[in-house]
């Protein structure tokens, strides 16, 4: 089998990938199969890279291992998911690292020999078409796509990593200056053609995954295989009531709260469209990835990602 280790050389703090790169070069030390490194690029290069190897390897059986955090995981399985024989690891050196927490039980995925010696499991992905400029653009989310305060956290949070006073607490600290803020979304949701919501709220999770903004288990519900996606939307509440409800949103036991279906909707989905509702466009968040768009489809492709889960060595 061959292994292609894609590293995120500006991950995280950026400086754990010449470390990896040694653990790697040490773990494959005396195997018999072939392996590569690649340094990941910027404008999602790499996602073209990955899947250039994959579809070269005429269903060859493969590991490629996304050494980054939630964006490089999404590009590297962005480039592969379709081919046959192909599994995708992840290495998280990343900053927010959330899709693996959707595997607690599993070995330690820092570690290349656990990686190497993981048992892979079928998981679902969210495939998506949206509109920039009036283009389309398709595309996978392997986690969650989040708009509106969620959204906001995650812009604030990269903007305050770039800012040493603030790396080791940016998304604390982008949380509370949101809140300050309150400012959420304004949208048009519809499932298979039926209008479901409308009007301002606070947030807009679609979740395949449980957690966000590094560790927040924001959709508890959430499994990676049950062949759904789950709608979260907190609604236009006050500052105080959320501000009470925050302590156990980030724990993810927010839905055992009395009275919670009167400030959170959840509804298990296959597909959902979204609109901006008297704006242009609105922000979304994909894995991580910000940018804007004026309108997205999102809908579960089933079993679609063969995902390594490591196993630690005795």
């Amino acid at each position: 089998m061959k292994h292609y280790f894609f590293v995120n050389p500006v991950a995280g703090k950026g400086n754990q990938s010449n470390e990896l790169i040694e653990d790697i070069r040490t773990a494959m030390q005396g195997s018999e199969s072939e392996y590569e490194i690649i340094l990941t690029e910027p404008n999602r290069e790499s996602e073209a890279k990955a899947r250039d190897i994959a579809e070269g390897l005429n269903g060859e059986a493969a590991r490629f291992y996304a050494c980054g955090g939630d964006g490089t995981a999404n590009e590297i399985a962005s480039g592969v998911i379709g081919f046959d024989g192909v599994e995708l690891g992840i290495v998280p050196i990343g900053s927010g690292n959330d899709m693996i927490r959707n595997f607690p039980d599993a070995g330690n995925f820092m570690n290349v020999r656990s990686q190497i010696n993981g048992k892979s499991r079928e998981v679902d992905v969210m495939k998506f078409m949206r509109i920039v400029g009036g283009e389309e653009q398709t595309g996978y989310c392997l986690n969650m796509f989040n708009i509106g305060f969620d959204c906001n956290v995650v812009e604030t949070a990269l903007n305050l990593k770039k800012k040493k006073f603030f790396s080791g607490a940016a998304y604390q600290t982008a949380i509370f200056l949101n809140f300050v803020k309150k400012k959420g979304a304004c949208l048009d949701i519809y499932e298979d053609g039926n209008q479901i919501r409308e009007g301002k709220m606070l947030l807009c999770a679609i979740s395949n995954g449980s957690y966000c903004g590094g560790g927040i288990k924001s959709a508890p519900q959430a499994m990676v295989d049950d062949g759904y996606f789950d709608l979260n939307i907190v609604n236009d509440v006050s500052r105080l009531r959320f501000i009470k409800l925050l302590p156990k949103y980030k724990e993810g036991t927010h839905l055992e709260v009395d009275g919670i279906d009167k400030i959170i909707y959840v509804k298990k989905s296959k597909q959902l469209s979204l609109k901006p509702k008297g704006t242009k466009d609105f922000g979304i968040c994909i894995d991580g990835e910000i940018s804007r768009t004026e309108g997205i489809n999102i809908k579960i492709c089933e079993k679609a990602l063969r995902l390594i889960v490591p196993v630690d060595e005795n």
